[in-house]
């Protein structure tokens, strides 16, 4: 199965500052939801990463571990990333590609998200409407924490979100899905 996911968001924040926390892994990965265990791979002149990825969808729950190379960076506007990754028993699989694009919109910054992936295995029978309406989901989670990142007032400490603040931003989030 083919999924291709393009979003935006508009931040309040310098396309300069936008890329520093884009660029800096660790506190990225703070605040994707489901990525845990983020580690660069040590190879000469490739920027590249190992990360497991967990989440629920219907009745599947996925573990995949994940690799993610960066292919091309252009500060402070241009990322481009490939990933694949599947499961511990091989059963699920992902490859594809990402794009981040920063826009200057005076006094903010448009990020634009893309992303081209190939879903292979058990989850792909699950079909692309329950799976791209969970990557919805996981989407607002992050621009909620990236939002989160830019908020002038709010201390440092509360920029990323606990394990139980998105699982409580989750079930709001699932029970308006159901209404």
């Amino acid at each position: 199965m083919l999924l291709k996911v393009s979003e935006e968001l508009n931040l309040d924040a310098p396309p300069e500052d936008v890329w520093r926390l884009l660029r800096d892994t660790p506190r990225l990965a703070a605040l994707l939801p489901g990525i845990e265990n983020v580690t660069p791979l040590n190879e000469s002149g490739v920027e590249a990463y190992e990360a497991r990825a967990g989440d629920k969808i219907g009745p599947f729950k996925v573990a995949l571990n994940m690799e993610i190379r960066v292919a091309e960076a252009r500060e402070p506007s241009f990322l481009n990333a490939s990933l694949k990754g599947s499961d511990s028993m091989g059963l699920n699989r992902v490859t594809g590609s990402l794009r981040l694009t920063l826009s200057p919109v005076a006094p903010s910054t448009r990020m634009r998200f893309e992303a081209d992936i190939e879903i292979l295995g058990k989850l792909a029978t699950f079909g692309a409407v329950p799976i791209r309406r969970r990557v919805a989901e996981k989407f607002a989670e992050f621009a909620r924490n990236v939002q989160a990142q830019f908020v002038p007032d709010l201390p440092a400490s509360q920029r990323t979100p606990s394990t139980t603040d998105v699982r409580a931003s989750l079930r709001t989030q699932s029970k308006k899905d159901r209404r």
